[in-house]
């Protein structure tokens, strides 16, 4: 036990107090604090957004009604909900048509005549796109005038059931994309982390004196404990960064973007759009830790079996193919309403760590179904360990130059083969 956690804290400490490390954080920390505050950064450079044109109406009233400017004012106003956006006024003297249309203050004239319950309205604009609207609540308010009691109906829009909202389905594919890259990162720091480790140790030939005091399964379990460790480490800042680049930007509030009425910031609308959030951020976890170890468990062995850091790139070039095709499935799937084949990809066991908590973030995935994805990866998990663990005490101490599938045969030839008494040799 002693050995074990030596080797554990020697591998942290090899990686951890480096001045790679932290440069390299100090990149991704400026990076994701960027990220975070990107509206921002982009609207200092974004020119000042048009200010709102108030539209001028002058309304020259020959009926009886006093009062005609400004329940005109009141009707065209309600939708604004408080904003004039129509500066209404009366005059007495109806103006000079000529004048009217060289005056650039003024963009609308309407003239009333006769009786007001039945009016005559004759309409000047300068804006014809709007002159519909202002007819029909002319309309209505010569309507609410002949009816007593007249009150405005109440309009109650409903959608279809599998109706989806494009802003929703917007938000949802950027908080999804924020979700994916933090795990492809971890991940893919984790295993150049074991992979580095283990090809520095075999190309200077430490690995030698290393295994001959500690056996193979424990070295094996030292370096995934560590890298595991790193990865925590790691996630850990990832989190002071996010936290940092929202204090910084005020993401708690609306962070610049539009949120839907009834909504006062940004956490508020997140939490309507995944209402099962805590269930969300339960199973990432726990799909991170097995998907995790598991990529860590075959970059090992992929590892063992190089004998120099360009050959274990070629070994591991197969693994990051997947891991990259399981962060574009899970970007791009939910984007294009590939949600049969997201479902498929999320029990694929290479593909689920990324893939899974995005599909049932996206309500592709039951909990249920969730629950079955995290019992095969983890029982894929298991099973890769004990399958590996005998083929890692093999390649460990090899430095065999042969090509990779026959390279691989060889080894899982000699970690299981049997005596004559028909027992596992070693």
């Amino acid at each position: 036990m002693k050995k074990f956690k030596f080797l554990v804290e020697y591998g942290l400490k090899k990686r951890v107090f480096r001045k790679a490390f932290l440069i390299a954080n100090i990149i991704i920390g400026l990076l994701l604090i960027a990220i975070i505050n990107l509206p921002v950064i982009i609207g200092y450079f974004s020119p000042e957004e048009d200010p709102v044109l108030n539209m001028n109406v002058q309304v020259y009233n020959e009926t009886a009604e006093d009062e005609l400017a400004a329940k005109l004012s009141s009707q065209l106003n309600e939708p604004y909900e408080g904003y004039e956006f129509f500066i209404v006024t009366s005059v007495d003297v109806m103006p000079d048509l000529e004048t009217f249309w060289l005056d650039e203050d003024v963009d609308f004239l309407l003239v009333f005549t006769g009786d007001f319950t039945s009016p005559t309205v004759a309409l000047y604009s300068k804006q014809p796109y709007l002159n519909n609207m202002l007819f029909s609540q002319i309309e209505l308010l010569v309507i609410s005038e002949q009816i007593v009691g007249f009150e405005r109906p109440v309009f109650i829009a409903h959608r279809a059931p599998d109706y989806e909202d494009p802003d929703e389905a917007a938000m949802l594919g950027s908080i999804i994309s924020f979700l994916v890259l933090p795990m492809f990162i971890l991940i893919t720091m984790g295993t150049q982390f074991v992979g580095v480790d283990i090809i520095e140790e075999k190309s200077t030939k430490a690995i030698e004196t290393i295994i001959s005091s500690v056996p193979a399964k424990i070295h094996f379990l030292a370096k995934i404990t560590s890298s595991m460790f790193f990865i925590i480490i790691q996630s850990i800042l990832l989190l002071m960064y996010s936290m940092i680049g929202a204090l910084i930007g005020g993401a708690a509030a609306t962070g610049g973007v539009n949120l839907p009425d009834g909504n006062t910031s940004l956490l508020d609308y997140l939490g309507d759009l995944i209402p099962h959030w805590p269930m969300v951020l339960l199973f990432t976890g726990l799909f991170m830790i097995a998907g995790t170890l598991f990529y860590l468990i075959v970059a090992s062995l992929f590892a063992s079996m190089a004998t120099t850091q360009e050959d274990y790139q070629q070994f591991q070039a197969p693994l990051m193919i997947m891991l990259v095709a399981g962060f574009y499935i899970g970007l791009l799937s939910p984007l294009f309403g590939g949600t049969a084949f997201l479902k498929v990809m999320a029990f694929v066991p290479f593909f689920t760590p990324i893939v899974a908590p995005i599909a049932y973030a996206s309500g592709v995935l039951t909990t249920l179904e969730a629950s079955i994805a995290f019992v095969v990866i983890t029982g894929v998990m298991i099973g890769t360990m004990y399958l590996v663990a005998p083929v890692y005490r093999v390649a460990i101490l090899s430095y065999e130059q042969t090509k990779f599938f026959k390279r691989i045969r060889n080894y899982v030839k000699k970690a299981f083969a049997r005596n004559g008494n028909g027992k596992k040799k070693g």
